[in-house]
């Protein structure tokens, strides 16, 4: 018998498919933000595009197209408080980042120090999907500085490859 076609539903379902774990991060006029993300992919290779999922009431979503520039900061199994932490709304009240946790990249964006490795783009184009909106990104730079296992989203919880 096929499920209930609601959100409890849904969620559950795409609750069994794993992701990566990652911080988008942007800058915007000065205004440093970085928001945990798993809906993130590549697209194609030439050009260099990849793609993340934003939904279209965070604050994430006026900013990256004010800056029309995002880096993507993927997180290792040792990244399980910072990916909460970006998760976390009541991180808003203050500023996000502290200075020694991170860099700029070269379009501006924040690099975490801890992650294992990023991509910077700049918006190629964008696509409204409920409520949400594709951002498609055309890589300008990126670096991976360590092979520790990624941090993954399975099933309501944080989980590493060991």
């Amino acid at each position: 018998m096929a499920a209930a076609l609601d959100k409890a539903s849904f969620r559950y379902a795409m609750g069994h498919f794993p992701t990566g774990v990652t911080v988008m991060t942007t800058n915007a006029g000065g205004r440093l933000h970085g928001m945990t993300v798993s809906a993130f992919a590549s697209v194609s290779l030439e050009p260099l595009l990849i793609l993340v999922s934003v939904e279209r009431s965070t604050l994430m979503h006026q900013l990256v197209l004010d800056s029309r520039a995002f880096a993507i900061n993927i997180l290792g199994n040792r990244g399980e408080s910072t990916a909460r932490y970006f998760a976390d709304n009541a991180r808003l009240a203050a500023a996000e980042f502290r200075q020694e946790s991170f860099r700029l990249g070269r379009t501006g964006s924040p690099i975490l120090n801890e992650a294992i490795g990023y991509l910077e783009a700049t918006v190629h184009g964008t696509h409204q999907a409920g409520d949400h909106t594709i951002i498609v990104g055309q890589v300008l730079a990126l670096e991976i500085f360590s092979e520790e296992e990624p941090l993954v989203y399975y099933r309501s919880g944080y989980r590493s490859l060991d």
